[in-house]
């Protein structure tokens, strides 16, 4: 644990953290991500997330979740674009996380299966394969904006994806990854 969490939890946790410290530290508690690089991602007239598109990345496992969401999920004309990588600077909900991104929060799913598909044996690359969890945030079928997360599972040598609700109360880690819209 750094001196700044020390500070937080010897306050009472973030939410009485803030009422308290002024000054620099707020700011400091305020950012929760840091961008560390930036992706470029092609142009694709039609993706569809179906299972060639899985065998192409090398994912072999997706949650029922991510299934029922993003099971054959059509994107068309999905432009080429840069992608900002962010590390997550301190542990976090969806709701923090999606307020810092704002408008550059949620990207095509094409975009991920993309960057899988370039590390689809677990080399180094844009995505982490250290068993934490890349993060980006997608609409599924339903409408809804959802979680994203892949995970390069060394034990099998495949990627494993998964979709959370962001109402989901799960805090992602620090450390890990979030993929985001650059501009």
């Amino acid at each position: 644990m750094d001196w700044f969490e020390a500070i937080v939890n010897k306050l009472g946790g973030e939410e009485a953290a803030e009422k308290f410290l002024v000054g620099d530290l707020v700011v400091k508690m305020a950012i929760i991500l840091y961008k560390i690089a930036t992706a470029s991602v092609s142009a694709m007239k039609r993706f569809v997330a179906n299972d060639s598109a899985k065998k192409k990345a090398n994912i072999g496992w997706t949650s029922a979740d991510f299934d029922r969401l993003f099971g054959n999920k059509v994107e068309e004309n999905v432009g080429a674009t840069n992608l900002a990588v962010h590390r997550l600077e301190r542990s976090s909900l969806d709701a923090p996380i999606l307020a810092e991104l704002g408008a550059r929060a949620t990207t095509p799913l094409a975009y991920l299966f993309e960057l899988m598909e370039k590390q689809s044996k677990g080399e180094d690359g844009v995505l982490l394969v250290n068993g934490y969890a890349n993060i980006m945030y997608a609409i599924g079928n339903d409408g809804n904006v959802w979680a994203v997360l892949a995970l390069w599972y060394s034990g099998r040598g495949c990627w494993r994806v998964y979709a959370r609700s962001v109402e989901h109360p799960h805090r992602w880690g620090a450390g890990y990854q979030i993929l985001s819209r650059d501009s």
